[in-house]
């Protein structure tokens, strides 16, 4: 393990990052990063990435980490890594909720029925959005988070409604909505399940986000059903993610369990197991890197 102060990166920072790097034994010096703070400098045949004017090579480990809409970005700071030698998370070329729903259902996982069409086709074909999704549906931009630009669709008619009210710039996806009380939250670190929440949505709200309200539970994770823990494990697996947030919903009237999607870059709730998570996930790539180094 390191003498001196571990010069570490977290690109991009999340809340209560602190709080999981006291658990550590010895001393990092941590940079809170953020994907707006980068400069990518190309001159002649020489690349350079920074961050806030600092070189990138000049952290010990890059805690690398990226949403839907920065992932390109992540990519590019990992090549950099790599080709530099610098030590760091492992991060996806950019992706969409549509390579990951194909990934999914290739994988063997089983996924709400889901239907991509471009917006300009969604009116001609009504009868297929019926057919494959039913309704209530919900539509979901394919690179959203938190919800955002989610919509629960109760008819053909409401569907109809909405539709002018779509960004034009986005595209999106048609899911069958899957009724619940509320849905797993599962973190995988280094293919082990670490930590397990149900979150409970807010009356009259159908996102199961704690961003719009929805109670977070911790369960132990002893006591999370298997078939829960290894459809997150597998997820992760297939996506080639040694640290993730699967959203797993339950059908309240079935009991069967759908996956929803993947999270790269989880939030971390404070003085739960997700602190403990994230502490045995970071240390197991820190101590890695540091064998990588004798």
């Amino acid at each position: 393990m390191p003498k001196k102060p571990l010069n570490l990166l977290c690109l991009s920072s999340f809340e209560n990052i602190e709080q999981m790097l006291a658990k550590f034994a010895f001393p990092i010096k941590l940079t809170k990063g953020s994907f707006h703070n980068l400069e990518f400098i190309f001159q002649g045949k020489v690349v350079k990435v920074l961050h806030n004017g600092i070189d990138l090579v000049s952290f010990s480990f890059v805690w690398l980490s990226s949403s839907w809409a920065s992932r390109d970005l992540a990519y590019a700071v990992s090549l950099y890594l790599d080709k530099t030698k610098t030590f760091s998370t492992y991060v996806e070329k950019s992706t969409s909720k549509i390579t990951d729903q194909i990934i999914y259902v290739l994988g063997g996982i089983q996924t709400p029925n889901t239907l991509f069409l471009g917006k300009k086709n969604i009116e001609k074909n009504l009868k297929q959005i019926k057919e494959i999704c039913g309704y209530p549906l919900i539509i979901k931009d394919i690179k959203g988070t938190f919800g955002i630009d989610s919509k629960y669709i109760a008819t053909e008619n409401d569907l109809l409604k909405n539709l002018d009210k779509l960004p034009n710039h986005k595209r999106y996806l048609f899911q069958q909505y899957i009724p619940n009380q509320y849905d797993w939250g599962i973190l995988v670190a280094n293919g082990v399940v670490v930590s397990g929440e149900k979150s409970y949505p807010q009356n009259g709200e159908f996102r199961n986000n704690v961003c719009n309200g929805a109670k977070e539970v911790f369960v132990d994770v002893a006591e999370i059903p298997a078939h829960i823990k290894e459809m997150a494990i597998k997820a992760s697996r297939l996506l080639g993610l040694s640290w993730s947030r699967s959203d797993i919903v339950i059908d309240k009237n079935t009991n069967e369990a759908y996956l929803m999607e993947v999270n790269r870059s989880p939030r971390i709730t404070p003085k739960t197991s997700e602190v403990e998570g994230a502490y045995k996930f970071l240390s197991l790539q820190i101590e890695n890197s540091s064998k990588n180094l004798r």
